[in-house]
């Protein structure tokens, strides 16, 4: 799918002199963007939980959360 967007030429320049694919840039900040978001809410899933009373302990929890950064969502 094309889309266009907007930016200050200044960006527009800084980005052309570092890249030849604007596209290819573009989607991999995008894919670190969303990967971080996930990796955020996946953190404040943990910290809700351990204020539940889950019996889940700190080990079983940094590995769920171990193993899911390995999978790379």
């Amino acid at each position: 799918m094309q889309f266009s967007i907007s930016l200050p030429d200044e960006l527009l320049e800084y980005m052309d002199k570092r890249v030849t694919d604007r596209s290819v840039l573009i989607e991999s900040l995008l894919q670190e963007w969303r990967r971080r978001t996930e990796v955020e809410t996946m953190v404040e899933a943990a910290f809700l939980l351990d204020g539940s009373d889950l019996s889940w302990d700190n080990e079983c929890q940094q590995a769920m959360l171990t193993d899911w950064e390995a999978s790379g969502l």
